[in-house]
């Protein structure tokens, strides 16, 4: 659903705010709620999951939130041409929805202090809501989500944002989340309940600078956020020359639908070079992969471990449950490469296929490296190389989590790196040049950019 006038002059406006009555220390906030709580993460054996069977999946004895299951893979798109995994499997499609409202004519967003176990930092910055039908519902008989009826139903407030879109699909067999903003106006009275506070989008900007502050989940709805005038007007002229000028600049160019259309029409070009056949197979057959009581791992130590945790958290819906998590090996890394071209800031996107994918592939950014995948420098990703660039170059450069709420310890350093004007980036035939602003057109379209690719827009805000 596209969005008016609140484009322009509510986000933009909002990012600039970098103070609020609201929230006069969104760090001491965080701090206040995590200490508010008690929380205990512990490793245990898959085995010992309560309510949890391991046989040819691993899954849930209700039937509900997810299941591990095994993953045959046949592309011609990468190095390795055949591959098992597991693989997590979640039909349900969540809710990730963040309530906004003009205060003193500045717009705020309602965030949400929340704990996830897989989060290095367990506590950080969430949506409003974020939960499945299978929380919602109550199928862990704990307590209500907060909010949830001003997604459920708007009753009349404005939709200013609202998508399905994908997940890790590296990790997920074709996940989907509903992403939403729901804009409340300014004079309806909200109750602000001990984990939440509203925030201004400048706040918010430096959470995400510093870093596993801001959990996916809430980055990938932060990710549609648009700078663009509401009639397509502007661009990176009219705006300073520093780099976030020229971002707000590249919100704001190349949004026709005639350039919607044009870059559709290469991406089904695409899906039509590479081919993509995933089969689902059981847990014991996986290939080079051991399952047992203790948990599922690759004989060479390699990608990444299922395994079990058990948790406590007092501030969630339920204070104590266990469940299998996807521990990804260190060092994974998302990075673009922009560059003014033509006056306007571009980015360079790839065409990427990832077996848990709606539809075969999606844009994704420059470079996406998980490092226990190749088994050397001769199987890199393409451009590769400018994951160490010359400190000039970076502007953004941190480290945030992936869901904490299925990923143990999944943190993903975030580049992006400004190359020069006079520089030659060599790229091979699946990279395309866009601007954020067809990025953003793309989104509002569904299932054309993924969450890693999202997450940096958001860092980039």
């Amino acid at each position: 659903m596209s969005t008016g006038a609140l484009d322009s002059d509510g986000f933009l406006t909002s990012s600039l705010a970098l103070s609020s009555p609201e929230t006069s220390d969104p760090d001491l906030f965080l701090r206040e709620r995590s200490a508010a709580s008690s929380y205990r993460v512990d490793r245990v054996p898959l085995g010992a999951l309560a309510d949890w069977r391991l046989d040819d999946r691993l899954a849930h004895v209700s039937g509900r939130f997810f299941a591990i299951e095994g993953l045959a893979v046949q592309t011609d798109f990468g190095p390795v041409p055949q591959w098992f995994q597991p693989i997590i499997v979640q039909s349900e499609i969540g809710i990730l929805g963040i309530l906004v409202k003009r205060i003193n004519g500045i717009l705020h967003f309602l965030m949400q202090a929340k704990m996830e176990p897989g989060n290095s930092a367990l506590v950080q910055y969430s949506a409003t809501v974020q939960a499945t039908p299978s929380n919602y519902q109550r199928v862990h008989r704990g307590r209500s989500t907060p909010y949830l009826d001003y997604f459920l139903h708007s009753n009349g407030r404005r939709i200013v944002f609202d998508q399905l879109l994908s997940e890790h699909a590296s990790w997920y067999l074709h996940k989907r989340n509903r992403n939403m903003i729901v804009e409340i106006p300014a004079d309806e009275d909200v109750a602000v309940g001990d984990d939440f506070v509203w925030m201004t989008l400048g706040q918010l900007r430096r959470q995400l600078a510093l870093g596993n502050r801001v959990n996916m989940n809430a980055r990938t709805v932060l990710a549609c956020i648009s700078y663009a005038l509401a009639d397509g007007r502007g661009g990176a002229g009219q705006l300073g020359s520093d780099f976030h000028s020229q971002v707000v600049g590249s919100h704001r160019t190349q949004r026709s639908d005639a350039e919607v259309s044009a870059v559709m029409s290469w991406l089904i070009d695409q899906k039509a070079t590479f081919n993509l056949d995933v089969r689902r197979v059981s847990l014991r057959d996986l290939r080079d992969w051991t399952c047992d009581e203790d948990g599922i791992r690759h004989r060479e130590g390699r990608y990444f471990d299922i395994v079990g945790q058990s948790v406590t958290a007092t501030s969630r819906e339920v204070s104590t449950w266990s469940q299998p998590m996807l521990e990804p090996k260190p060092g994974n890394t998302v990075a673009f490469l922009c560059q003014r071209r033509s006056g306007d800031l571009r980015f360079l996107v790839q065409a990427m296929v990832q077996p848990g994918s709606i539809d075969r592939l999606e844009l994704a950014a420059t470079v996406q490296l998980a490092p226990a995948n190749n088994s050397g420098p001769h199987d890199l990703p393409p451009l590769a190389d400018y994951l160490k660039p010359p400190e000039s170059w970076i502007q953004v450069d941190n480290v945030q989590s992936e869901d904490g709420g299925r990923f143990s310890r999944a943190d993903t350093r975030h580049l992006v790196v400004n190359v020069p004007e006079d520089h030659m980036v060599d790229a091979p035939d699946n990279y395309r040049w866009v601007s954020l602003g067809l990025l953003n057109r793309l989104i509002r379209s569904g299932y054309y950019v993924n969450v890693e690719a999202r997450s940096l827009m958001a860092c980039l805000l």
